[in-house]
């Protein structure tokens, strides 16, 4: 029995698409759950500590100085927009994925680059914003990257470590729906 018409068929490959041009090759420092300590972080010097919630997508060097496009990953509605410590510009934005409520993080986001506010619907695919400049007001002194995660439910947790293993149940690896 068919539940689509036209032969399309809802899947994750229609449905998600990445933030970054060339996503997979920029995931070198900071995966979905690995655990980081100021003593073993692939990033110096680290201020942080906890089981890594979200996958960070780093920037090339060619990137550096210019304007780095990031884009929605899921349709969904924006339930946060603001400058948080860690981050730097941050934006929630509420979604489903397999029917149950999620909020996506983008993280280390030149708010002054989002031209959509807090209720907007966006589209998958749709670009948000761009990348904060690195050790800058931006991205709280941190590299220009973009730490991307997806909590369960609709509560927003825009943590970006955990401190327990067990906790990491709460958010969904980003990889494993791009």
């Amino acid at each position: 029995k068919s539940h689509c018409c036209c032969g399309a068929n809802e899947t994750s490959e229609n449905i998600f698409q990445i933030p970054l041009p060339r996503a997979t090759e920029r995931i070198t420092k900071k995966p979905f759950s690995i655990l980081i300590t100021p003593q073993n972080s692939p990033v110096q010097p680290e201020h942080f500590s906890g089981y890594h919630t979200g996958t960070d997508f780093e920037t090339f060097p060619e990137e550096q100085d210019s304007d780095v496009p990031v884009s929605a990953i899921i349709s969904g509605k924006i339930i946060m927009e603001k400058w948080a410590s860690g981050y730097g510009g941050v934006l929630v934005e509420s979604a489903t994925i397999d029917n149950k409520p999620v909020t996506i993080i983008y993280g280390h986001l030149n708010l002054k680059s989002i031209n959509k506010k807090i209720g907007d619907e966006i589209s998958s695919g749709e670009q948000i914003g761009t990348l904060g400049k690195g050790q800058s007001h931006e991205t709280d002194g941190e590299r220009k990257h973009l730490h991307l995660g997806i909590h369960r439910g609709s509560g927003i947790n825009i943590l970006g470590y955990v401190q327990n293993k067990k906790d990491l149940e709460n958010w969904i690896d980003p990889m494993s729906v791009l």
